[in-house]
């Protein structure tokens, strides 16, 4: 059974893979432990990599794979000899291409408004991070308490229209998220 998996602000190990027939795998490589693909911790064990070849061990079987030829950010990949073409992409680029194809999607589904008027105390992220769906975000005090207002989403902080010692209105806009769920 894999494990859930939070996204870590690093996202220079995160990345999409989609292949020729449309299906997309979000793809977390982490230094120190199993490859995560769609949320699923893999048991892949990676053999031996030579130049372009890479050999790795999945649910006791070997496979071979060759980078056959990559352009920017589209690959061919042969696996045990069948090919495999996929377009490689950061999340940001990802995002941002789904920006770009679909400008009438409502990008702003996953912002986060301020649930009621107070004073902003604190902003625990920054513009760019990733976020995980009820991670803090920033504290906000209201009738002398601080509440954390937490994301709604797999994200990424696209823009933060509010600072530290900022008052804020019930339903001001405070964060603009990207989910990277969808």
């Amino acid at each position: 059974m894999g494990t859930k998996y939070n996204y870590r602000r690093d996202a220079s190990r995160l990345f999409i893979a989609v292949r020729e027939n449309g299906k997309r795998f979000k793809i977390y490589i982490p230094k120190d432990s199993k490859p995560v693909i769609d949320g699923e911790e893999k048991d892949i064990d990676f053999l031996e990599q030579e130049d372009f070849h890479y050999t790795f061990d999945w649910n006791g079987k070997k496979f071979h794979c060759e980078l056959v030829s990559r352009d920017q950010n589209k690959a061919v990949i042969k696996v045990n000899g069948v090919e495999y073409r996929y377009s490689l992409e950061s999340i940001f680029s990802y995002i941002r291409r789904g920006m770009i194809n679909n400008p009438d999607k409502q990008l702003n589904e996953y912002n986060i408004f301020s649930p009621m008027p107070g004073k902003i105390v604190d902003l625990f992220l920054s513009e760019g991070d990733l976020v995980n769906e009820g991670e803090p975000i920033l504290s906000l005090e209201a009738m002398k308490m601080q509440n954390e207002i937490c994301a709604n989403c797999n994200g990424v902080i696209r823009k933060i229209k509010v600072q530290t010692g900022q008052s804020v209105m019930k339903d001001e806009l405070l964060v603009e998220i990207t989910s990277i769920d969808e």
